[in-house]
């Protein structure tokens, strides 16, 4: 969330924060020196785009794939292939959102506009979705899978969720109730669960099983994160914090010497 790095008055009340001596010069010219010499190396660094989005359709037209005949889905560096399901209507609709921020490279799968959906104790309703989500030609560091989140909307008393999480195909295809994949998530009533998982991943087999017993859910939120982002050295952050501690540290040195107090070294 963005942040105001300086009191709402502006250097003015930066200069009210750090009161200079008449007997030696302002320190605002290095209060500001510092400013813009930090934020021009932070410049340096791609900032986060808007978040591109892929409306890809319902249940059923994702099964199509994106060329009508099963070819996955791709949004930015991730591939997503449906491999089945159950209990769908087509009244849901699947979204696709590329997240970029400089920690973390993640893509939401978002089953939206459930609200249609709804189960009792005398009669629940169980849907279930199938894919694959692999990374484009990633088998470096830095391109893998690093951990998996799960929250949905709901309402009413019984609404639970499972993601079943398979590190290979033969694994997927044994799978054989909710809760019994390599990684479980489970949540209830909207709760957000998620888990980390081992290095080296580029393929995720994922079963999303929804049921409800006494209530409604209206989305399914699945978020898929790496670290770092590929194209962004995280290391170079450090820079950025160097430069901007060192040009304050001139400014400490400074002002101790204009209000005559011992510099510390």
């Amino acid at each position: 969330m963005p942040t105001t790095p300086f009191p709402a008055g502006g250097f003015a009340s930066v200069a009210r924060l750090f009161p200079c001596s008449t007997r030696g010069p302002s320190l605002l010219p290095l209060l500001r020196t510092a400013l813009v010499l930090g934020l021009s190396v932070a410049g340096a660094f791609p900032a986060a785009a808007d978040s591109p989005l892929l409306d890809v359709g319902n249940v059923a037209t994702f099964a199509q794939g994106s060329d009508g005949e099963g070819a996955p889905w791709t949004l930015g560096d991730k591939d997503f292939t449906y491999l089945g399901g159950s209990g769908w209507t087509g009244s849901e609709f699947i979204k696709i959102q590329e997240n970029n921020n400089p920690l973390f490279y993640s893509h939401e799968f978002l089953i939206t506009n459930l609200s249609g959906y709804s189960g009792t104790a005398a009669s629940p309703l169980t849907l279930r979705l199938d894919y694959k989500a692999h990374i484009n030609g990633a088998d470096g560091p830095g391109f893998t899978f690093r951990d998996v989140y799960l929250d949905a909307t709901t309402a009413g008393q019984t609404v639970e969720v499972w993601k079943d999480i398979f590190a290979s195909e033969t694994a997927y295809q044994g799978f054989t109730t909710p809760g019994s994949g390599t990684w479980a998530l489970y949540s209830l009533n909207g709760a957000n669960v998620g888990t980390t998982l081992p290095g080296g991943l580029v393929d995720l087999w994922v079963i999303d099983t929804i049921k409800l017993s006494d209530g409604q859910v209206s989305t399914v939120n699945n978020t898929l994160r790496q670290q770092p982002v590929p194209e962004i050295d995280a290391a170079s952050f450090g820079s950025v914090i160097a430069v901007l501690f060192g040009a304050f540290s001139l400014l400490e040195r400074r002002g101790r010497r204009v209000l005559g107090m011992p510099a510390v070294a």
